[in-house]
Order: C-alpha cells, then sequence, then structure tokens
C-alpha cells in the first residue's frame, strides 16, 4: 500500500532551551499576522479551486503551489510554537520548502481530482473533524443552572504543557511526547491538504506518530527529482495585492452588512414611517414599570426639517382590558416622583423576555398617573394606551402603570421608532459592499496566483535535513558532490 501523498517530517533539536518556549507567542506575532493574511487568501483560492475542479476537472497550479506553501509555512510555525515546540529555530517567512529546516512539508503530485469531490469533500471530513477537535480542543462542562464551569486541558494542550515543564526543569524533551505531537499535526495537515483538494485521496484515520512518515511500501513512487531553481521575480506585487485584498474585505463585509441591515429596516416600515418592534411582556408586583437612563443626543442634527424621522411611539395594552397608562418624562423628574417607592426596571431582554432589576422601596401604589405635570407625552385608556412624541435631545424614562396607579402591572409593550426611506442608501451600501468585496477577491486572488507561480516545484523532503541552511541545486558545470550523514 503507497504511503499517503502529504509528507511530514520534524526533527527535533537536540539541545532545546529550558525556556525560550515562555516567550515565543511573543515572537511569533509577525508570524501570526502573516499567517492570518496568508490563510484568508487560502480560503479564497480553494474556493476558486473547488469551482476550477468541479467545471473543468482541472486544479489551477499556481493555486496548488499557494495553498501548499501556506501549510508548509503554517507547520513550520507550529513546529516552532505551541503545535510542538520541537525547535527554536525561528521559521523563515516563505512559502518555499526550507531544505534546511527542521520541520518539512511535502505533498506529492497525484491525478487530478474527481468533479464531484468539491460537492462533498467538506462532508466526508467531518469525521476526522471530530476526532481532531477532541484530540486539540479543551472541553468545558456546566451544571443545568450555568453556575459550575469546569475547562479541562486537551490532549495536545496537556501533552504541551507537560514538555514545557520538562524543558524548563531538567532541559530534555520527552521524546514519546513530541511524536505524539507530530503525529497529530500530520493528521491536522492531512485533512487539510484534503478539504483544500492538494490530495484527492482520503485522509487515514490513524495517528501516526514520530518525525518520519511510516516506511513506504514497495511500490511507492521514487523520491522526487530536485527542485527547479527560484524564480528572481519580485514577490512584492503579488504580496501587496494579497494583504490589500485581505484589508478590503473588512470594510466590504462591513459597507454589505450596514446595506443589508437597512433594507431590512425599511422592509419594516408602515405607512406612516413607523417601524415596530416586536411585542414585550411586562408583569410587576410594584406600582410601575421603568425604561431608564434612556439618553438621546444631538436629536436636533438627524430631525431637523424631515417631518418623517425622530417620532417615537410606544404602546401598552393590557391583557385584561384593565386601563393602562404610559408616558415618557425627563428622568429627574421620574427619580423624584417614585422616590422611596419600590418598582421594576427593566434592563435588557433574554430570548424575548424582560429581565427586571427591583428598585428598593415600598410597594404601593403612586398617586395618579396622568395627572402628574412633567410628562412631555403620555397616554392612558381602557385596554390600550398609545403616546407618539417628536424625540429631543436629553435623559429620559418611560413609565408603564396602571391609570389609577395601583400596585400590580401587567401589559404588553410595543415601541416604535419613525425612520426615513432607506431603499436608497440601503441599497447603495450593499451595492459599493459588492464592489469593494470582489476587488479584494480580485486582489487576492491575484496575489496568491502570483505567489503560487513563484514558488511552484517544491522539493521532496525524503531524508533528515541538513544540518546547514537551505542548499539549491547545484550549476550544471559544476559534478555532483556526495554530502556524508
Amino acid at each position: 500500500m503507497n504511503r499517503y501523498p502529504v509528507r511530514v517530517q520534524a526533527h527535533p533539536d537536540e539541545s532545546p532551551s529550558r525556556w525560550l518556549w515562555l516567550v515565543k507567542w511573543l515572537l511569533l506575532i509577525p508570524h501570526y499576522l502573516a499567517l492570518l493574511v496568508l490563510w484568508t487568501g487560502l480560503v479564497v483560492l480553494t474556493a476558486v479551486a473547488y469551482l476550477a475542479v468541479l467545471f473543468t476537472g482541472r486544479y489551477p497550479a499556481p493555486i496548488r503551489a499557494y495553498n501548499t506553501g501556506v501549510l508548509r509555512w503554517t507547520w513550520r510555525v507550529g513546529y516552532y510554537g505551541y503545535q510542538a515546540l520541537g525547535t527554536d529555530r525561528y521559521p523563515p517567512f516563505t512559502l518555499a520548502d526550507d531544505a534546511g529546516y527542521p520541520a518539512r512539508l511535502h505533498i506529492d503530485a497525484s491525478e487530478p481530482p474527481p468533479r464531484w469531490l468539491p460537492l462533498v469533500a467538506w462532508l466526508f471530513a467531518i469525521p476526522h473533524l471530530v476526532v481532531l477537535g477532541a484530540l486539540t480542543s479543551a472541553t468545558t462542562w456546566s451544571s443545568g443552572d450555568g453556575d459550575v464551569r469546569t475547562t479541562t486541558f486537551s490532549v495536545v494542550g496537556a501533552a504541551l504543557l507537560i514538555a514545557g515543564l520538562a524543558l524548563l526543569f531538567t532541559g530534555r524533551y520527552p521524546a514519546g511526547l513530541h511524536d505524539l505531537l507530530v503525529g497529530v499535526a500530520r493528521w491536522n495537515l492531512r485533512v487539510a491538504a484534503y478539504l483544500t483538494l492538494l490530495t484527492p485521496r482520503y485522509p487515514p484515520f490513524r495517528l501516526d506518530q514520530g518525525g518520519t512518515e511510516p516506511n513506504p511500501g514497495p511500490d511507492d513512487p521514487p523520491p522526487a527529482a530536485a527542485p527547479r531553481p527560484a524564480r528572481t521575480t519580485s514577490v512584492a506585487g503579488p504580496v501587496v495585492a494579497l494583504v490589500a485584498g485581505v484589508l478590503l474585505l473588512v470594510p466590504a463585509a462591513g459597507l454589505g452588512a450596514g446595506g443589508a441591515v437597512l433594507l431590512a429596516l425599511d422592509s419594516g416600515r408602515d405607512s406612516t414611517g413607523y417601524v415596530t418592534s416586536p411585542t414585550l411582556q411586562l408583569t410587576s408586583t410594584t406600582a410601575a414599570i421603568t425604561a431608564e437612563n434612556l439618553t438621546i443626543a444631538d436629536a436636533d442634527l438627524w430631525t431637523r426639517d424631515i417631518a418623517d424621522v425622530g417620532g417615537l411611539r410606544v404602546t401598552a395594552t393590557s391583557p385584561t382590558s384593565e386601563a393602562v397608562f404610559v408616558g415618557i418624562a425627563p428622568q429627574a423628574a421620574i427619580d423624584a416622583w417614585l422616590a422611596g417607592t419600590a418598582h421594576d426596571e427593566l434592563i435588557g431582554m433574554t430570548a424575548g423576555t424582560a429581565d427586571f432589576s427591583r428598585v428598593a422601596g415600598t410597594i404601593q401604589a403612586v398617586t395618579d398617573p396622568a395627572a402628574q405635570p412633567f410628562w412631555l407625552a403620555s397616554a392612558a385608556g381602557p385596554g390600550d394606551a398609545t403616546l407618539q412624541w417628536r424625540v429631543e435631545s436629553g435623559e429620559y424614562a418611560v413609565v408603564v402603570a396602571n391609570a389609577d396607579g395601583s400596585p400590580g402591572v401587567s401589559a404588553d409593550v410595543r415601541g416604535a421608532v419613525q425612520v426615513p426611506d432607506l431603499t436608497a442608501l440601503g441599497g447603495g451600501l450593499l451595492a459599493a459592499g459588492i464592489i469593494v468585496g470582489l476587488t479584494a477577491l480580485g486582489l487576492i486572488l491575484f496575489g496568491g496566483v502570483g505567489l503560487g507561480r513563484r514558488h511552484s516545484g517544491p522539493p521532496s523532503p525524503d531524508g533528515p535535513p541538513p544540518a546547514a541552511g537551505p542548499i539549491g541545486p547545484a550549476p550544471e558545470q559544476v559534478p555532483p558532490v556526495a554530502v556524508g550523514s
């Protein structure tokens, strides 16, 4: 049986540092930022590759080289960092294979993926993702009331912690832990290569531990030929395009989301321009329910000379058809009116249910609500009351009570705000988001393909890496030199 085409190698340092692993997170920040950009590009280019395989049956070679390079870079960073802590050699900033680095990745060339594979590869990978999630993710348990939480280490996290403590106190890395961590990383990389269609062969369900791949079978292909010389073209253009594309995805997403929200808001407008909230059921054993500290700033900047903007409407309906009152007033006036009287303040909602905070005081009736002189707008009626108010700057509170001020309030409340026609603005933002997003995807595609072309033709990692740095192919006029192990 042939060896799996994704080949992962790792060779630990003979004398690792005792303490360097404590600060590697800081040293790796530049790599993490680079990988954030590179992986965004990988997602976009993989989507393009899926479409290419689906409609043409071919995997574009530059995209294959780019995706392979990103996985190779990721493995070097993971082996240096908190995926294995296997080496103290700082990872190089390159998509190309580094023959001198202790962690290497090679993906054998294979037949084109079947055209149908892009449709189901993600589905076939779910069993692997479940197992790998159990190995690499911590588990959190909570009690039924949500008060007790316990977080346990993942298998990889526990192994890394033990390895780090062993380095700190003994200066040695337990070989068994190294082999286990490399095995988990190898499994991860195989699944990533399958999901990106770099190989159509389904990953095996096994933990191949150790720094080298399992021994090849008798029908394994021979080692790959020597790498082609690296191209000398500049990578500045593709890198700038890739970074610019990734950065443009943020405003594209913001514009698109903002436009979609405005269009959804506009679709909820009634004939008078009001957008009404869902009904909220309010119940209290006190004499008043309040929504306090409602601050409105610079209201006249967005309501001035616009007739269909700035209206506020609050409707309270009694489920028992009793007379109900609703009013809005300055916060200071409500504080003075309800001083010493217990009432429930609305502080939020959870799953559509109102959350209250009880304001301390005596549960007692309040003086006739409708007769108070401080209301900016109020309404009372048997079973239903609706107030309308044009907003002004200030700090306000809304009060719902029984019309006679007695304790025991129950009402279904709906709020509504008056907004202008948002079709043009929402459509413009959505269109701008789509245009910026397409531009971002085009830049990512240009940058990723450019980098892939430059780094195509990676060498095979058969055998342990030499102690020195990267060794390029010998010039044709120089005979080959044998190097002893």
